[in-house]
């Protein structure tokens, strides 16, 4: 007869739940347009290298269906909670193109997100799609994906904490993404409003000038020189951004492993 250790199937099941919650909302990994069975043997093979650290860290839970059902939730939210942590800047990004799309005058150009499944800003997308380079080059993803690997070691699989004060710690953070979105358009932002009202004074002063004629290509002309010309205030804010978030993971791992 073969022997079975439920204990480290259960750990291994829990653990799955939670590393397949974070890559299914992860950039790179989370995109719609890569198979669910590719995100599911993604989430398989790093649950199956965890399983034995995790192991070693599963609560005893009481026999039954309703404690392990809880215990299954307890990892849907910590996989939740790391798969959109790791979201909010790159969304940060979007809405700085979104913004600057709609003052170019790209308001109702839109292209269709494959990570989200609906229609953004065709600029918000270029943002978006310039981050998630950076995400990548950086590696950052190595960092989300390490800090995912030592929540094992510190968050007891089915043993998660959630304070109330946890839920206003992340309202603030996704509060911050409309902060991140002005400080990395800020520069464009100011130099198409700056030229708005440029064009209101000369419509001002020249009645019979047909400024919206001027306008129109002014404005889109100015604001992709602007997006060439603060790329490298891009990059170094973003990565500050990407930075200070993986902290702040941490924090959070530390809160849920009630330390």
């Amino acid at each position: 007869m073969f022997g079975f250790d439920f204990q480290l199937i259960e750990a291994f099941m829990l653990s799955f739940l939670r590393t397949g919650t974070a890559v299914a909302l992860m950039p790179v990994f989370g995109y719609q347009a890569v198979p669910v069975q590719v995100k599911a043997g993604i989430a398989f093979v790093i649950a199956l290298v965890l399983t034995p650290v995790a192991h070693m860290h599963l609560v005893q839970a009481p026999p039954g269906v309703l404690p392990l059902a809880a215990a299954a939730i307890s990892e849907v939210m910590v996989g939740l909670l790391f798969g959109l942590v790791t979201l909010l800047v790159l969304v940060g990004a979007q809405f700085a193109g979104t913004i600057i799309g709609f003052q170019m005058g790209f308001g109702i150009v839109q292209v269709i997100d494959p990570s989200l499944g609906g229609r953004v800003s065709i600029i918000g997308q270029l943002q978006y799609l310039v981050a998630l380079m950076i995400f990548i080059t950086l590696n950052v993803h190595h960092s989300f994906l390490r800090a995912l690997g030592e929540s094992f070691e510190l968050i007891p699989l089915g043993g998660a904490v959630f304070p109330p004060a946890m839920a206003l710690s992340y309202g603030q953070l996704t509060a911050e993404v409309f902060v991140i979105a002005i400080k990395l358009g800020a520069p464009v932002i100011a130099m198409l409003l700056l030229t708005q009202i440029t064009l209101a004074f000369v419509a001002r002063m020249l009645p019979r000038m047909n400024v919206f004629i001027v306008a129109f290509p002014l404005k889109i002309g100015l604001g992709l020189l602007g997006l060439a010309l603060t790329w490298p205030l891009f990059l170094y804010v973003i990565d500050k951004v990407f930075n200070r978030f993986v902290q702040v993971l941490r924090e959070f791992i530390g809160v849920m492993a009630g330390l």
